[in-house]
C-alpha cells in the first residue's frame, strides 16, 4: 500500500507564515517558508501576504460592507493569517494606503501604488485548497510612515 500525502503549497505557506508570525525567529530572508519578521528592527507581528486564484487573479476580499462600523467600504488583495486548521484559514483584511493616505481600491489602482497597509477589524474565512498561489510581502509596509 503506498501513502500519498496531500500537498497544497498554499497552504503550507499559510501554516507556515502562521507560525513564524507566532514565534519569530533570528533569521530574516525573503521568502514565505523563511522567517521575514526581524526582533532586531522590530517589524511587528505580521507578514502580509497576495493570494492568486486559480486563474491567476488576486483574490480580492471587502470590508466595513454598508458602513456598519467607522471608515468606508474598501477591497483589498492584502491579509494577515488569523489561524489556519485543516487547509482552512481566518485572513485578516490588510487596508492599503497609497503615499497620500488616500484609500487604495483594487479594481481602480494596482499593488504598485501601496504604500503602507494597515490591519482592520475584518476577517474572512477561507479554503487555502481553492488558491494556486501566494505572495508574501515585506512586513515594513504595515504602518509604515517613510
Amino acid at each position: 500500500m503506498s501513502y500519498k500525502k496531500d500537498f497544497s503549497c498554499v497552504c503550507d505557506a499559510v501554516e507556515n507564515i502562521n507560525d513564524l508570525q507566532n514565534a519569530v525567529k533570528e533569521e530574516c530572508p525573503l521568502s514565505c517558508f523563511s522567517n521575514l519578521l526581524n526582533p532586531i528592527t522590530v517589524l511587528g507581528d505580521t507578514i502580509p501576504f497576495v493570494l492568486f486564484t486559480k486563474k491567476g487573479k488576486p483574490f480580492t476580499a471587502f470590508g466595513n460592507v454598508g458602513q456598519l462600523s467607522a471608515g468606508p467600504c474598501f477591497n483589498t488583495v492584502f491579509f494577515r493569517v488569523e489561524n489556519v486548521h485543516d487547509c482552512c484559514a481566518t485572513l485578516r483584511l490588510l487596508i492599503a494606503f497609497d503615499e497620500h493616505a488616500n484609500i487604495l481600491d483594487f479594481d481602480k489602482n494596482t499593488v504598485c501604488d501601496v504604500f503602507r497597509l494597515e490591519r482592520t477589524d475584518f476577517c474572512i474565512e477561507v479554503d487555502l485548497n481553492c488558491f494556486c498561489a501566494i505572495q508574501c510581502l515585506s512586513p515594513r509596509l504595515i504602518n509604515r510612515t517613510h
